[in-house]
C-alpha cells in the first residue's frame, strides 16, 4: 500500500541532476538544512543520502574550513576537541556547539587545580601534553597533569628562578639564577621526534665548545627533578643555557615564539637593546636598539620619547615582526628574514644596514581626550533563553561546576562614542607645548596570525592596530588603530588560540572577553568565499565579564598581600587565569544557592593563594 509520501510530486530541488541539487544546498546553512530536513520526506532522505558533501559544503560556508581540507587534516589541526571526528556533520555539531558555549549561550565548565602553599607567579598551558606548567616562590617548577592535576615533573625553588617562564613547539624557556636564561625541551620530542632547522637535525642537549652549551648545574637539576616514572609526559631536558652576563646582565623581560627567543635587560643607558636568539641552537642571530631607527605611523610633529621615558613594560614577537611595549609608545620592528629562513643558503648581510624602522603606536591625545572618543561596553539585556540540553562532558578537568553560560558571562555590546562627542574632540584645543599625558601602556600583543597588534593602557584602554604592516606603506597608525575603553586600569592581554577572541585581565581583578565579527560562524555571515575574518570593533564585536573570577569587594586584596595573581593564556577551547579556588567555588555555591531561594550565604572565604584555574566551553561536544 502506498503512502501520500511516495505519491506526492518530488520538490523542484530533486527533479535537478544530483551534482546541481548539491550545487545549490552549498549555499544553505546549517539552519537552512535543517529546517529543509522538514520539508518532505524525499529531501530529508537526499539530504541523508549525501551528507559528507553537503555537511562538508556547510563546514566550508560557516568558515569551519578552507574547501581544500581534508576531514583528516581538519581533526588533527584540533585534536583536543575534534578527536575522533568521522564525518563531516559531527564536525559541524562541534564547532557550532563550541562557538555558542563562547557565546553565553551554552554551558561552560569552570575548576582549577588544588592550591600549593604560595600563589602561582606565571603559567604556561601545554595542550599538546595537557599539562599546566607553574611557577611560584615556594614550590618552583610544577608539571601537572590536566586530568588530576598529579605531579609528573618540578624543578625546585632553590634552582629555579620564579619570575616567569613560557613556551613556544616544545621549548620551554626560564630565567636562570646565573644572570641567564635556561632552555629546556620537552623529554619525548628529543625521543621520538626529529626536528630540523636550516636544513640540519636539532641535538639536544648543545654541547660545548658551544657557547650556548648546557651547564652541569642543569644536567644535575634535571636529574634530581622529582618525576612520574610511568611516563615521560611533562618531563623536560636541558637543551641550551643563554649567558647574558656579558651583554645585559639580569633578563627583564624575555618571549618565546619558535624559533625565536627575544629578551632584554634592566641596564638601559641609551636606547633599549633587545637581542634575538635560536632556540634551536642557543646563538644570537640579531640585537636591535629600540629607539635608533626612523619613526613610522606617527604624523610629523610627534617626538619619540626621550631616554627617562622610555620605560620598557612587555615584549612580544611572531616569526616576522617584534614589539617592545614602552610606557609612552608601542614600538614594532620588522625581523630579517634569514632569522627565521628554513633555506641555508639564506645568510646574514656581510655590511651594516642600519637600524630598522621602527612602526611606533602611539598618541597626540592625552588618555582622558582619547577615552571620550573610544568605542564604549554596554550592558546588553539579560537573554534568559534556556540553552538546548546537551550531555554535559567534555575535555578532562578538574572542574568544580558546569554552569548555562548566561549564568556566569555577563554580556555587553560594543558601542560607538557619540557624534556630539566626536564632533566635540575635532574642534577641541591641543597645546604644543608643555608637559604631555603619556599613554600609559602596560602590554601589547600580537594576534594569533602576527597581522593585526592590541594594547593595553593603564586608563582603560585598548588600541586595535589592524593590519599594521600597512605603516611601511605610509598610513599612520591614527588611520587604522581602533579604541575601546574598558574603563578599568588594564595589566594583561590573551590572545594565543584565535583572531577573533582575547581576553583582557583589569587591575580591579575583572577577565574580560572580547569577540570580534561573533556572527563570522553563524548563518548570518554572507561572505562564504572569504576565509578570513573582518576584523573592527566598530560593528559586531560583544564582551563578556567573567562573574565568577570577580570580586570587588577584595579588589586589591591579593596585590596588598605582595603577590597579585598575574597569569593568563587563552586556547581553542578554555580561558585560563590565576585566581583564588575558594573564591572560585563560593561564587559557584553563592549562585547555585540562589536557584534555589536561599538567602543567607556565608561571605567568602580568603586564602590569598591564586592557582591555576580555567573557564571551560567544552560541554557538549
Amino acid at each position: 500500500m502506498s503512502t501520500f509520501a511516495d505519491t506526492e510530486p518530488p520538490p523542484s530541488l530533486l527533479t535537478l541532476p544530483t551534482d546541481i541539487s548539491l550545487h545549490i544546498l552549498a549555499y544553505l546553512s546549517l539552519h537552512d538544512l535543517y529546517h529543509l530536513r522538514l520539508v518532505s520526506r524525499r529531501i530529508h532522505s537526499f539530504i541523508e543520502a549525501h551528507e559528507e558533501p553537503i555537511y562538508h559544503q556547510a563546514a566550508v560556508y560557516h568558515h569551519f574550513v578552507q574547501p581544500q581540507t581534508s576531514l583528516e587534516d581538519a581533526a588533527e589541526a584540533n585534536e583536543n576537541w575534534l578527536g575522533g571526528v568521522r564525518d563531516w556533520k559531527e564536525l559541524c555539531r562541534r564547532w557550532l556547539t563550541l562557538e555558542r558555549n563562547w557565546d553565553g549561550r551554552g554551558f561552560v565548565r569552570e575548576g582549577g587545580f588544588r592550591p600549593g602553599e604560595d600563589t602561582v607567579i606565571n603559567f604556561v598551558i601545554d595542550e599538546e601534553q595537557r599539562t599546566a606548567i607553574s611557577l611560584s616562590r615556594k614550590s618552583g617548577l610544577i608539571v601537572r597533569a590536566h586530568e588530576d592535576g598529579r605531579l609528573l615533573w618540578a624543578l625546585s625553588s632553590q634552582y629555579v628562578a620564579t619570575t616567569r617562564c613560557d613556551m613556544s613547539n616544545g621549548f620551554l624557556v626560564l630565567m636562570a639564577k646565573h644572570s641567564g636564561l635556561e632552555i629546556w625541551r620537552r623529554a619525548t620530542d628529543v625521543r621520538s621526534t626529529i626536528l630540523r632547522r636550516r636544513g640540519q637535525i636539532v641535538h639536544t642537549p648543545i654541547t660545548a665548545p658551544s657557547l650556548a652549551a648546557v651547564r652541569d648545574f642543569q644536567v644535575q637539576a634535571g636529574a634530581l627533578a622529582p618525576v612520574a616514572t610511568d611516563t615521560d609526559r611533562g618531563h623536560f631536558v636541558p637543551h641550551a643555557y643563554i649567558d647574558t652576563s656579558r651583554d645585559i646582565g639580569a633578563v627583564r623581560l624575555f618571549r618565546v615564539s619558535y624559533p625565536l627567543l627575544a629578551y632584554t635587560g634592566f641596564a638601559q643607558t641609551s636606547d633599549v637593546d633587545v637581542s634575538i636568539v635560536d632556540v634551536t641552537s642557543g646563538e644570537t642571530i640579531w640585537r636591535v636598539a629600540i629607539g635608533s631607527g626612523r619613526v613610522l605611523g606617527m604624523p610629523p610633529r610627534f617626538t619619540f620619547p626621550s631616554i627617562q621615558d622610555r620605560i620598557g613594560m612587555d615584549i612580544d614577537l611572531t616569526r616576522e615582526h617584534l614589539s617592545v611595549c614602552l610606557y609612552t609608545v608601542v614600538v614594532i620592528v620588522r625581523i630579517p628574514e634569514w632569522c627565521t629562513s628554513e633555506d641555508p643558503n639564506v645568510m646574514p648581510p656581510t655590511t651594516d644596514l642600519g637600524p630598522p624602522d621602527m612602526l611606533v603606536l602611539g598618541d597626540m591625545d592625552t588618555p582622558a581626550a582619547r577615552q571620550t572618543s573610544a568605542h564604549l561596553l554596554m550592558l546588553s539585556a539579560a537573554d534568559r533563553t534556556e540553552p538546548a540540553p546537551v550531555a554535559i562532558h567534555g575535555i578532562s578537568l578538574p572542574a568544580l561546576a558546569t554552569a548555562r553560560g548566561q549564568d556566569v558571562l555577563r554580556r555587553f555590546d560594543i558601542m560607538p562614542p557619540s557624534p556630539a562627542v566626536q564632533r566635540a574632540n575635532m574642534h577641541a584645543l591641543i597645546p604644543t607645548s608643555g608637559p604631555r599625558a603619556q599613554p600609559g601602556f602596560m602590554c601589547a600583543r600580537f594576534s594569533p596570525d602576527g597581522k593585526h597588534l592590541v594594547a593595553a593602557t593603564g586608563f582603560g584602554l585598548l588600541y586595535f592596530a589592524w593590519d599594521f604592516a600597512r605603516v611601511e606603506k605610509g598610513a599612520l597608525f591614527s588611520e587604522l588603530t581602533e579604541y575601546l575603553l574598558i574603563d578599568e586600569p588594564l595589566r594583561d592581554i590573551a590572545w594565543n588560540a584565535d583572531v577573533r577572541r582575547l581576553a583582557v585581565r583589569t587591575a580591579w581583578e575583572d577577565v574580560f572577553i572580547v569577540t570580534i565579527n561573533s556572527s563570522y560562524h553563524n548563518s548570518r555571515t554572507t561572505d562564504t568565499h572569504n576565509s578570513t575574518p573582518r576584523l573592527t570593533i566598530a560593528h559586531d564585536t560583544t564582551a563578556h565579564r567573567l562573574l565568577d573570577f570577580s570580586n570587588h569587594e577584595l579588589v586589591g586584596w591579593a596585590r596588598g598581600q605582595g603577590v597579585p595573581f598575574n597569569g593568563m593564556q587563552m586556547t581553542r577551547t578554555a580561558l585560563w587565569v590565576v585566581w583564588d579556588v575558594a573564591l572560585l567555588a563560593h561564587a559557584v555555591a553563592k549562585r547555585e544557592a540562589r536557584a534555589v531561594g536561599e538567602r543567607h550565604i556565608d561571605p567568602a572565604p580568603v586564602s590569598g593563594i591564586g592557582s591555576v584555574c580555567f573557564v571551560e566551553f567544552t560541554p557538549g561536544l
